[in-house]
């Protein structure tokens, strides 16, 4: 399978993803919930995944260092970072638009990296998608007053820390370590970061056991999503193409949500989905 087809198939498994989130949401499910069976059910995936392919760990010190930092870094701290930027901004979807732009980075410095490929049509591509989803993240009626740019630093951050992952992991593949083996490196690291945070807290866990099923089912769709996600990432011709894919996926995301739990689904969101799947079309076409 070349990388359009697991390009895709984590298209797929994000909007599964966002969706499967958006239920706990709904449901009043603490932030923990979400970000734990993000993280610790993958780990036990890539686990099993290890088990049957057997990819190899013979790893050197600069790769280690990679990984650990990596996994520290522009995983548990740039999500940690999105989350904060989300619940202080005077509206959600600025810090959103921000985050999720990184695909322009990681298009344009994967070029120079790497020799990745960016013809004048994928530029366009792009431009349409990230500007279309500005349409569907900034909902105008849920402006908040806000005297503090703290949330303004930490969507910033999270746009270096995932878009930097992006470039860790090609650069990392591109010498020659699988993705499984980042993949489960990178999630066993996150997942420490994770349990030591909640047991610093002192996390009820009720939560998790009571909504088990949901749990799982969160879990398994972030696993198919980032597995699918760095395979595509180490296959194709510019890492941005395949963020920019995953950028897309809110567009489907906002016409589930409105067909499945009753979200608004506005005129400006409908433009701004026929806006981010015509970008697609024109970046995969």
């Amino acid at each position: 399978m070349n990388w359009l087809g697991f390009d895709l198939l984590m298209f797929a498994a994000s909007v599964i993803l966002y969706l499967l989130a958006r239920r706990a949401a709904i449901l009043k499910q603490p932030v923990y919930f979400t970000n734990l069976a993000m993280f610790v059910v993958p780990l036990v995936v890539f686990c099993g995944m290890d088990m049957i392919w057997r990819p190899s760990f013979a790893l050197n010190s600069l790769q280690v260092f990679l990984i650990v930092f990596a996994g520290v870094v522009f995983s548990y701290v740039s999500n940690w970072a999105s989350l904060k930027s989300i619940e202080s901004a005077p509206n959600p979807g600025y810090s959103l638009v921000i985050s999720k732009s990184y695909v322009v980075l990681t298009t344009i410095i994967a070029v120079p990296l790497f020799g990745a490929e960016l013809s004048n049509r994928a530029v366009l591509a792009i431009i349409l998608i990230v500007g279309a989803a500005a349409f569907i993240m900034v909902d105008p009626a849920r402006r908040q007053r806000s005297g503090s740019k703290r949330w303004l630093v930490l969507s910033v951050g999270a746009f270096f820390g995932w878009g930097l992952l992006s470039l860790v992991a090609k650069f990392l593949f591109t010498q020659g370590v699988a993705p499984l083996t980042f993949l489960s490196l990178l999630f066993l690291v996150a997942t420490l970061c994770i349990v030591v945070e909640n047991t610093s807290k002192r996390v009820d866990y009720s939560h998790v056991f009571g909504s088990w099923r949901l749990f799982v089912a969160i879990g398994l769709a972030a696993a198919a999503f980032n597995f699918f996600s760095f395979v595509a990432i180490k296959l194709a011709p510019n890492v941005g193409y395949v963020n920019a894919t995953n950028a897309s996926s809110i567009a489907i995301v906002t016409v589930f949500s409105a067909l499945l739990f009753g979200d608004e689904l506005s005129l400006r969101k409908l433009g701004g989905v026929a806006g981010v799947v015509a970008g697609l079309i024109l970046l995969l076409s």
